[in-house]
């Protein structure tokens, strides 16, 4: 955990590890709910089914592989990105759109010791880390730093072997010719590469929905159900908590009452959710060409408000966890400077070309298919150059 520092007049913001918050709030309850009627852990369960017509979920024991039913009144979804709460709402409303799909990037992450040049209390954005790859660092406690480092799909074939090899010495090696974003210590390196070739690949999921409740159903989606995401902002978590937050003053609102609370709900919170998704998938682009273009027009941007506040507008990505702003509002100013929408075409041209590519819809063209093309082209231009020449 660690302050940003700032000191203005929205008081300091934080960056915390997903897991303490998980394990304070699983504390709250064990400490202050335990003798509650209201409250019945369910450790090393897992849900099966929603029965939304009967109000009703399928639940089993991992341990003694028991099944049994358990009512409800409101089933909040908060179960992740392969959600089986959220399959309720597919089933129950034809009208719903639902997306999942990957971040397009193949990445690793390492916790290493934090080196002198970047700050433990901040997020650093690393473009370029590494040939191919972009990264982040997140502080942790015990001055470390959680360090991910990811290549889009299209380019993973393209990367040096040495970065796939199983051998520490040879990504140690790699790393300390390439690695660009700070430099590190003899014992920094090598705990990288140990961890890099311990570990595989990874890839993670995010989700798009055009709702996150149900009152037919009395469902109600928050976080990774909802809106899971790249963690490129490291903004998941915090829209997840603000999901939480806003449901309980809506039930303030409107004084419990669950048939204005639910669609309300989602009124406010889809605009946030997909913001959120978009903003994270779509600030880096997969080229890394116009990528580093962008980058350059950030810091033009940024040097140009700082000396003319009142003429520039700021660049929209430092705002990013700001208090007064909400993802929607950052998402509108890209927008209206127009990275969004170019970094969007880009990507999902790169992405629609890589999947066509990897489900075999569209073939690389065999060398004899070239050669009679060119072939094609080129006996008709040497004919009409003899039939000139012949005149």
């Amino acid at each position: 955990m660690g302050s940003s520092g700032t000191d203005d007049e929205n008081g300091e913001t934080f960056v915390v590890d997903r897991n303490f918050v998980v394990a304070a709030l699983a504390r709250y309850a064990k400490d202050h709910m335990a003798n509650s009627s209201f409250y019945t852990p369910k450790y090393e369960t897992e849900m099966l089914y929603v029965d939304s017509e009967n109000r009703r979920v399928l639940v089993r024991d991992k341990r003694t592989k028991e099944e049994e039913y358990l009512p409800y009144d409101l089933l909040v979804g908060a179960d992740g990105i392969r959600s089986t709460v959220r399959e309720a709402l597919v089933k129950r409303h034809w009208d719903f759109e639902l997306q999942v799909g990957d971040i397009f990037n193949s990445f690793k992450a390492v916790h290493i010791q934090r080196p002198d040049a970047l700050s433990p209390t901040s997020v650093s954005i690393l473009p370029a880390c590494i040939p191919s790859f972009n990264g982040i660092s997140l502080p942790e406690t015990g001055d470390l730093i959680n360090v991910s480092m990811g290549v889009p799909r299209n380019e993973f074939e393209g990367i040096s072997d040495d970065l796939k090899s199983s051998d520490p010495a040879v990504v140690c090696k790699y790393f300390k010719d390439n690695f660009k974003a700070f430099a590190l210590t003899e014992d920094g390196y090598a705990d990288l590469a140990q961890q890099w070739v311990d570990q595989r690949w990874n890839r993670t999921g995010m989700v798009h929905c055009n709702r996150y409740s149900s009152l037919e159903c009395r469902i109600v989606l928050m976080g990774d159900s909802a809106h899971a995401t790249s963690p490129s902002i490291g903004m998941g978590m915090n829209t997840a908590l603000r999901d939480a937050q806003k449901f309980n003053e809506l039930m303030d609102e409107f004084d419990d009452d669950l048939e204005r609370v639910l669609p309300r709900y989602s009124t406010d919170r889809v605009p946030e959710g997909n913001a959120l998704t978009d903003i994270a998938f779509n600030s880096y682009c997969f080229d890394l060409k116009v990528g580093m273009k962008s980058m350059l027009g950030y810091m033009v941007r940024s040097g140009l408000h700082y000396l003319m506040p009142r003429f520039v507008n700021a660049n929209p990505a430092t705002l990013i966890g700001r208090p007064e702003y909400t993802m929607s509002d950052i998402y509108n100013m890209m927008t209206e400077q127009g990275t969004l929408q170019k970094h969007r075409a880009v990507n999902q041209r790169i992405r629609h070309e890589f999947f066509e590519r990897e489900t075999g819809m569209v073939r690389d063209k065999s060398s004899s298919y070239s050669i009679m093309r060119s072939l094609a082209v080129v006996v008709p231009l040497a004919a009409c150059a003899v039939a000139i020449c012949m005149k």
